[in-house]
């Protein structure tokens, strides 16, 4: 199975680096997805802060920031599939800033945020369970840059990885 340190630098943007530099390169692609699943479940669920508890004016909530790693999980493997199915059509990049701002006021109870991250994953797990090498290391286009499907899990465990250290490093501390 793939691991990180098969992938090659044209295969992604390097403004993904810092967040595939959190990830063990030496696990495949399932394997991160998976303990990504259980890390980011297990966090979740102990913190004790309000959902909607932020550290400073004009700053995200817990739960919007845990909303925003499901959102981004969504648009990536989206991304994914398009890209395993030889879509070469650019797909455009999202403003997170506006899906964040679209919550304002929201009420976010832990078990949903729970619940909404363990549904996202296991259909993002389930996407890359039945795929070939082929489908892995066509290149796509995403917000303009050239990337591969392969690399989107890496990313998306990263990229988890990088919220939840900013709340235990902002929010907890």
């Amino acid at each position: 199975m793939i691991t990180f340190d098969d992938i090659k630098k044209d295969e992604y943007p390097s403004y993904y680096t810092p967040y595939l530099n959190l990830v063990d390169s030496k696990i495949d692609l399932m394997t991160v997805l998976e303990q990504s699943l259980d890390s980011s479940l297990h966090f979740i669920d102990s913190i004790e802060k309000p959902m909607d508890y932020s550290y400073a004016i004009n700053k995200w909530t817990i739960g919007e920031v845990i909303q925003h790693n499901i959102d981004t999980e969504r648009v990536f493997a989206y991304r994914a599939l398009r890209f395993m199915r030889g879509d070469s059509t650019a797909l455009s990049g999202f403003d997170q800033d506006v899906f964040v701002d679209s919550m304002k006021g929201y009420a976010f109870a832990k078990a949903d945020l729970l619940k909404s991250l363990k549904t996202i994953r296991l259909a993002t797990i389930g996407l890359f369970r039945n795929v070939n090498d082929a489908s892995l290391i066509f290149k796509g286009n995403a917000s303009n840059k050239t990337m591969t499907a392969r690399v989107i899990p890496f990313i998306i465990a990263g990229h988890n990885m990088h919220h939840e250290n900013v709340i235990m490093q902002r929010y907890l501390s």
